[in-house]
């Protein structure tokens, strides 16, 4: 069949604006700010390197068993290690306390400044079924612990409230639900007014490596990233995407590690899979913080998450970044 130049032309024109509509896309979902950090680490100076010991024994202290509401007894022991730690660090700690299944479980919270805005800093410190749940998640309880000793040196603009969360009950069956530690927080927030301007959900950001093909995504970011586990992972859904930014900038800025940032439909699979989750469900901007967890880690969800896995030179690092992203979001908006 013979076509005529004004079809073919057509044709040209719709594929072109096909090709521009899918960049643009793509642009819209991947573009983050600054560059990852490439090639070697620097070392750890001495700062670094107690940095790493001080999360490993918190690892070690709240996720060395199975601990959630099967598991009662373990769970209150990692509570009760959160609170002791608080404590040394001169905080007066907040307990919501709500029932699941005949078990009375709480989340944790302690706070610096005041106000109605809030930027909210949460990591669920309950583990998955027949998991120990090292990575998952007490790498993120562990970075939480140390970004509370750091709050310490930092003042909140006026108006602002900053508070750092240890959620309960993040793990099926309770996530989505209403007994989901996260989900129990921002509805409480919600009903008493307040407005969270930010939220970072730490994730399972303890595992990292250098091995080609370490790391898998769902379609199609595989076609956009990294095939290498040797990064740390900022995930927000569209309406978070200028939060997404402003974190991923500061972190590049406060340490030299490898960092990938996107912003995503919530329908695809991992982008609304921790507590940012319940966040959203309030139309607040949130993004989770993550090695990217069952698409890098070998022992996810499994009784051989143990903190022997944990890679705690690489999550000082992170959490040093941490630290960098905690201060600009706790700064006078520019």
């Amino acid at each position: 069949m013979k076509l005529s130049h004004g079809y073919g032309r057509r044709v040209l024109i719709v594929a072109a604006i096909l090709v521009a509509a899918v960049a643009f896309a793509v642009w819209y979902l991947t573009a983050t700010p600054g560059a990852s950090h490439r090639g070697p680490l620097p070392p750890l100076d001495a700062n670094g390197r107690g940095l790493a010991e001080s999360l490993k024994a918190h690892v070690t202290g709240v996720a060395s068993e199975e601990h959630n509401v099967g598991r009662p007894e373990a769970l209150e022991r990692s509570a009760r290690y959160i609170e002791t730690a608080l404590a040394k660090l001169r905080y007066a700690v907040s307990r919501q306390e709500f029932e699941t299944e005949g078990v009375k479980v709480r989340n944790l919270e302690v706070s610096l400044g005041s106000g109605t805005r809030l930027v909210v800093i949460g990591a669920h410190y309950d583990s998955a079924r027949d998991a120990v749940g090292a990575n998952d998640n007490g790498s993120g309880v562990a970075a939480l612990i140390e970004l509370a000793r750091f709050l310490k040196t930092i003042q909140p603009a006026q108006g602002l409230e900053v508070r750092l969360v240890f959620y309960v009950n993040e793990e099926l069956p309770w996530f989505g639900t209403d007994k989901m530690g996260s989900y129990v927080h921002s509805k409480g927030l919600a009903s008493e007014g307040k407005e969270v301007v930010a939220m970072l959900s730490l994730e399972t950001i303890g595992w990292y490596s250098e091995n080609f093909d370490s790391q898998r995504y769902p379609f199609p970011f595989s076609l956009f990233y990294p095939s290498k586990g040797n990064f740390i992972g900022f995930v927000a859904n569209l309406g978070s995407r200028s939060l997404m930014h402003r974190v991923v900038g500061s972190f590049r800025r406060a340490v030299a590690f490898p960092s990938e940032g996107v912003a995503a439909p919530e329908s695809i699979p991992g982008i609304g899979w921790s507590d940012q989750w319940a966040y959203w469900k309030f139309g607040w901007p949130a993004v989770m913080v993550t090695d990217t967890a069952p698409f890098r880690y070998p022992h996810y969800h499994s009784p051989h998450d143990t903190p022997d896995k944990l890679d705690y030179g690489r999550l000082a690092r992170v959490v040093k970044g941490l630290e960098g992203v905690l201060r600009d979001l706790a700064a006078p908006a520019p």
